[in-house]
């Protein structure tokens, strides 16, 4: 799945647009040339489109040309193709140079080729992806960022209103991290050229609104029944008087075992309350599963999805991901950071 942050400051929005894309409307083809920071001297793979592109590393430089119609995500990846890792970028045409780190890591058992974008000069897109991230770091904590980044996406996408990637980030907003509302997300979608947005993320937007309408916040949560270690069905209509996080994870998931410290802590800093969570792992090898658990100490309920009817009914993308419940099972919020959680839970705990 993509990511925007792969996930905006506004201030700097409009002269930065009226610069590139006159130079864009200038300029018919992109040029892309990169250089490696690294002992890598093999193929390097451009694809964006239905293009797939490809030239060979010299004195760790390369480059690329081509033409695209509209701004397009596409991604760089080395050898072995298609087994490495890949780096997302924008192609649109304009002079377009890259630095980049390459590096060997272990991932799923291989050893692969790993290539890490860290700088873009030339481009419009990574600029106001950089642009977008900083806003968002700088503001996800604050008890009124729902309030500022509904502000921030109305200004942002009244001036790239025909950039995929305002598409991008309604789309992941609606599915992925719903902090907005329905109403909030549809004005924003509003406002958007839909002819000029991916089709993809038209259609995961359209995905996350009906995911909203049936388990938003202040929607009832889903009422499921899973088997825990021992085989035992538990059902979450069970946890019925206690606020409860949710959490979906995977032991194969690095992000979701990064996570677990901060839920121990959150359990233990609300242990005298109502508070309790649930795991729910979505691994389909129930013994990598149960070592995880007890590797990363997750000593509260601990369930395994391995058909993944419960995911799927959720249409949960990617994880980690959670919903926190109140004690009637309505939702308070979804996919939250644990900032989020313990602020939330220590306004309920304090009435």
């Amino acid at each position: 799945m993509k990511n925007i942050f792969s996930l905006l400051i506004v201030c700097t929005f409009i002269s930065c647009k009226e610069n590139l894309t006159n130079k864009t409307k200038a300029q018919q083809s992109f040029n892309l040339t990169g250089t490696i920071n690294g002992a890598y001297s093999d193929y390097i793979y451009l694809n964006y489109g239905n293009v797939k592109d490809s030239v060979k590393v010299l004195n760790n430089s390369f480059k690329f040309n081509g033409k695209v119609e509209k701004p397009t995500q596409g991604w760089l990846n080395l050898k072995p193709d298609p087994d490495a890792n890949v780096a997302w970028l924008y192609i649109e045409n304009s002079d377009i140079i890259i630095q980049a780190d390459y590096d060997k890591k272990r991932h799923n058992g291989k050893t692969l080729n790993f290539l890490e974008i860290n700088n873009v000069k030339g481009s419009y897109s990574a600029k106001i992806q950089n642009e977008y991230k900083e806003f968002y770091q700088a503001n996800k904590n604050k008890e009124n960022f729902k309030a500022l980044l509904y502000e921030k996406l109305k200004s942002f996408i009244k001036i790239n209103k025909n950039h995929p990637f305002s598409g991008t980030i309604l789309s992941e907003i609606a599915l992925i991290n719903p902090v907005l509302t329905k109403k909030e997300l549809l004005q924003l979608y509003s406002k958007i050229d839909t002819t000029q947005q991916n089709k993809s993320d038209l259609e995961m937007f359209k995905m996350g609104i009906a995911n909203l309408d049936k388990y938003g916040i202040k929607k009832p949560f889903l009422e499921f029944s899973l088997p825990n270690a021992k085989n035992e069905n538990v059902d979450i209509k069970s946890f019925s008087g206690k606020i409860t996080l949710v959490d979906f994870w995977a032991s194969w998931c690095v992000p979701c075992r990064i996570k677990h410290p901060e839920l121990i802590k959150l359990k233990e800093k609300f242990l005298d309350t109502n508070f309790d969570i649930v795991s729910v792992s979505i691994d389909d090898n129930k013994k990598s599963w149960i070592e995880a658990v007890e590797k990363d100490n997750l000593t509260w309920t601990n369930l395994i999805d391995i058909d993944k009817k419960v995911n799927d009914e959720l249409k949960i993308q990617s994880i980690p991901f959670n919903y926190l419940i109140d004690e009637n099972g309505i939702v308070l919020g979804v996919n939250l950071s644990s900032i989020e959680i313990e602020r939330i839970v220590s306004e309920k705990a304090s009435r």
